[in-house]
């Protein structure tokens, strides 16, 4: 197959678990382009945290962010797509994170906010490598529509309460594990595979024609929609399910063998 487009994920996929992109990796998105293949990111993050990686790559083409909700061409800086979560059930999830004391950031495109600084924020400061911003109550602070809900507690507690969102938003908003520790929610028609649709159909390119790689449970939509859907190695059994082909993992330059494997033809 002549494979056109690749959008991996970044965190746990094309970013090692010192976040940062190895050199075999780099070498073959560039190699990949050099052969006329257009290159993106599909992330949880937002843009501004995306951006070093970004600039890094040299991606000339559009960028899915925020789990598909915010699609952006950084270079004329249009905004393609952009899906909020109603306020009314923004606000019905922050009053049962606080019910359930668990820790929340909402994000407003570039900034984010919480009530009160604690391991957790300090947590997705160091990963996220932008700081967000104690906002008190949040109930009372929203008063525009967010992107995303971030719930951020122990991996234990996040399995457990994906079941719980999903049963009281599961109808309304995506309830979606981004990493071990995150719980995001977000608009109902955000997910990766929807944006990458909508990318695929911006280009031109049809989904046969499109890799998509990735590790979590939000990246399985993706990994489903595109012609030649790749889970890592390091990803949960689960995800692995979904995939038609398993790469190495994030810290053994698995995305690298995809594009080496489907794209320059290497052995």
């Amino acid at each position: 197959m002549n494979y056109r487009l690749i959008a991996v994920d970044l965190d746990d996929s094309l970013l090692g678990n010192d976040l940062k992109i190895s050199e075999a990796n780099r070498r073959s998105l560039y190699a990949a382009r050099e052969k006329g293949v257009h290159v993106t990111i599909a992330t949880g993050r937002m843009l501004d945290s995306a951006m070093p990686y970004i600039k890094e790559l040299s991606i000339d083409i559009p960028v899915i962010t925020y789990q598909g909700a915010f699609i952006k061409d950084t270079k004329t800086g249009s905004t393609l797509v952009k899906m909020a979560v109603p306020l009314e059930y923004a606000i019905k999830a922050v009053e049962e994170c606080k019910k359930e004391n668990l820790h929340v950031q909402v994000y407003l495109e570039n900034s984010y906010y919480f009530e009160k600084d604690n391991q957790f924020s300090r947590l997705y400061y160091r990963l996220s490598g932008i700081k967000g911003t104690e906002a008190g109550d949040l109930i009372n602070f929203m008063k525009e529509e967010p992107i995303k809900l971030l719930i951020i507690d122990e991996p234990d507690r996040i399995y457990l309460y994906r079941h719980h969102f999903e049963d009281l938003f599961g109808d309304v908003l995506q309830v979606s594990i981004s990493k071990p520790n995150y719980l995001e929610l977000t608009n109902i028609n955000a997910t990766k595979g929807n944006a990458l649709a909508r990318l695929s159909s911006i280009l031109g390119i049809p989904r046969e024609e499109i890799i998509a790689i990735g590790d979590s449970y939000n990246d399985i939509s993706m990994i489903e929609y595109a012609g030649l859907g790749v889970a890592m190695g390091n990803a949960p059994d689960y995800v692995k399910s979904f995939a038609q082909y398993v790469a190495k993992g994030n810290d053994e330059d698995g995305v690298a063998d995809i594009v080496e494997r489907f794209i320059l033809q290497k052995e």
